[in-house]
């Protein structure tokens, strides 16, 4: 049995499939979408969001922003279940808010969120990336780089 990779075309990064319910939510012309499965690029640098072998989407084809992009403005989401955005990441407790909410009224991440996959996760590492300074990220590297060693 053989695995395709889907690769991005732009970065040339591995992407994630996300599911046509995903793509249905974000895309602006929906008649645009082929039957054929996608991938999320989760490239922070890349304009492409999702891509198949014959097709891409780009921010400017796509009804949000996409916070985890690096060029979205800090008014862009980054939590879409509950509409917290880039601004929010100096938030004290945000995760914790955020999981409150889950637990209480539960989560679409699976659709709202453009990658098609919960948002905890990026946001835990957004904040950590903008708590350290640019000096301390080098050595934040290298201790993880000597601990995978």
């Amino acid at each position: 049995m053989f695995f395709f990779v889907s690769k991005c075309p732009l970065c040339k990064q591995k992407g994630k499939k996300v599911n046509s319910d995903t793509i249905l939510h974000h895309v602006k012309d929906i008649s645009r979408i082929s039957d054929k499965g996608y991938s999320y690029c989760s490239t922070p640098s890349c304009d492409i969001i999702y891509f198949n072998d014959k097709e891409t989407f780009t921010s400017s084809t796509l009804n949000k922003e996409v916070g985890a992009k690096d060029y979205s403005s800090q008014g862009a989401l980054i939590c879409y279940c509950y509409n917290y955005t880039k601004l929010s990441l100096d938030t004290i407790g945000l995760i914790d808010k955020i999981q409150i909410r889950i637990d209480n009224y539960g989560c679409r991440c699976d659709i709202r969120n453009p990658s098609g996959q919960c948002c905890i996760p990026p946001i835990e590492e957004a904040i950590i990336q903008k708590a350290v300074p640019k000096h301390k990220k080098r050595e934040r590297i290298k201790i993880i780089d000597a601990t995978y060693d």
